[in-house]
Parts: structure tokens; C-alpha cells; sequence
């Protein structure tokens, strides 16, 4: 039996099947997984990062793209320091998802004005998505972070009710963080209907899901790439794997050699199954 402990620093029993389903979802073989788990029994790490070292390493030499999409989780986390790459990707989310987006719209409320990360309508029905970037693991959304998302909503609708037109009108709000929400936070979401998309939330259609049924990966998943190459294709607005084509030229104005550019774009279309 093993025991690991997480980054937060709680120790807890390994979870063999809940590790062999990340593998299988993200598109290792069984004979893959089956390597893999041998090695990590062997070796018996105690932590939970030890873990993901072990096996992005023996995935990079036996399926680049499955090594990309298994990391999809720390992928995410690199897209900090600051949250606003996280929501460029969520607005690349949402539009993949067939909405239309505007990024930081200072939208004015009853008693102040309110700076939404993204606003998103599709079918005459707008939405304020308010996006909340973890840069550690273990990190969760609280019920504060849902508090004051509804006392932000709830102060735009009663502007927008005193107004004789009801254009462009805030119907509801969503809350998007990469990492997972703690129980009350979805208590008080889902009782106030404040819609809630996080790692492992909702059961069906959860953050982590969507991006992998649209393979909609960001670019820090790929784990041939500094972390200083990621942060600057990010500023030259190459967010999603899926677009590494389009930003070619982006790609040799930043010095990369043709067959750097060839070997990146093979792998990030492989990530996305292009």
C-alpha cells in the first residue's frame, strides 16, 4: 500500500484506479499504463509531484502528445503568474463552445462600476464569466469567491432594471477557476444559479472534460517548451494549441528555426488531434 503526500501537504493513500483513468484519459494505451504503473510501484514515490515527474518522463519517450494532454493540469497552472492569460484561454473557451466574447468590460452597476474578465452572450442571452486563477495545487474557490460574484451580478441587474431599454442585459453569471471548488462555494452557486465550471465541476461537462472532448489544450500543456517559451508565445497571443499553425509567422518573428517551428506544430496539432 502506498501513501503520498499532495502539494497542500496532506497525506493520503495512492489511488491506483483514479491515476490508471487520468492515463486512459488522456490517451495512453493499456500497455502504456501498465509500464507506467510498474515503474511508479517500484520506485515508490511520496509525493504526488515525484508522481507526475516519473510519468511525463516515461510518456515522453514512449507518446509525446499523451505526455502533453496528461499534463493538462499543471498546464493550466503555468498559464499565471497573474490570471490574465487564464482568461484568454477561457475566452477562447467559450467561443470554441460556439459563444461570442468581450474581454474586460467595465460594465456599470447601481452603486459602481465592475470590470468583468469576460462577457459572453449567445442566443440573445449574456453572461458575466468571472475567472478565478490558482498558480498552486491543492488551492481551491471558496464560497467567497461566489459571494462576491453574486454581489457584483446583483449590482449590475439592478442597473440594468432601472433602465428603459434592456439591451445587452446581464442575465446570469459563471464562475470558471482551473482547480476545484470547495462544497460550500457549490452549495451557495447552485442555490443562488450562478453557473460554476472548475477541474472536476460539473460531474458531466466538468473544465478538464471540455477541454479534452474539444481538444481545446493551451499551449503550457506541451512539455517540450520552456517555461519562459510559453510565457512569451502567450504576450504574442498564441494561447491554444489548436491555433500554433496560424501563428507561424509569430513563430520565426521569435527566432525559431523551420525545423523548430515544424517539430512544434506536428506536436501541438497531435495534442489536439488535428
Amino acid at each position: 500500500m502506498l501513501y503520498i503526500r499532495k502539494t497542500s501537504g496532506e497525506k493520503q493513500r495512492f489511488d491506483l484506479h483514479k491515476f490508471r483513468r487520468s492515463l486512459f484519459k488522456a490517451g495512453a494505451s493499456e500497455k502504456e499504463i501498465q509500464s507506467i504503473v510498474r515503474a511508479v510501484q517500484k520506485e515508490k514515490p511520496r509525493s504526488t509531484n515525484r508522481i507526475h515527474e516519473i510519468t511525463t518522463e516515461l510518456l515522453q519517450k514512449k507518446n509525446q502528445p499523451v505526455a502533453d494532454r496528461y499534463n493538462l493540469k499543471r498546464g493550466l497552472m503555468e498559464l499565471g503568474p497573474d490570471g490574465y492569460p487564464f482568461e484568454q484561454f477561457v475566452a477562447h473557451l467559450f467561443q470554441a463552445l460556439g459563444y461570442q466574447t468581450k474581454t474586460n468590460r467595465v460594465i456599470p452597476g447601481t452603486c459602481v462600476d465592475h470590470e468583468v474578465d469576460i462577457v459572453a452572450h449567445q442566443n440573445n442571452h449574456h453572461y458575466m464569466v468571472e475567472c478565478k486563477f490558482h498558480n498552486r495545487v491543492g488551492l481551491k474557490s471558496d464560497i467567497k469567491v461566489t459571494l462576491y460574484v453574486q454581489a457584483r451580478f446583483e449590482d449590475i441587474r439592478d442597473a440594468w432594471e432601472k433602465k428603459e431599454s434592456r439591451k445587452d442585459e446581464i442575465h446570469e453569471a459563471w464562475v470558471v477557476t482551473n482547480t476545484q471548488f470547495t462544497s460550500e462555494a457549490i452549495k451557495y452557486g447552485e442555490c443562488k444559479g450562478i453557473k460554476l465550471l472548475g477541474w472536476g465541476y460539473p460531474a458531466r461537462n466538468s473544465l478538464a472534460e471540455l477541454i479534452q472532448k474539444h481538444s481545446l489544450f493551451p499551449i503550457t500543456t506541451l512539455t517540450t517548451l520552456s517555461k519562459y517559451q510559453k510565457r512569451t508565445f502567450i504576450k504574442n497571443g498564441l494561447v491554444m494549441c489548436k491555433d500554433m499553425r496560424k501563428h507561424k509567422k509569430t513563430l520565426e518573428k521569435l527566432g525559431m528555426k523551420p525545423s523548430e517551428i515544424k517539430k512544434l506544430i506536428s506536436e501541438a496539432e497531435k495534442v489536439c488531434k488535428i
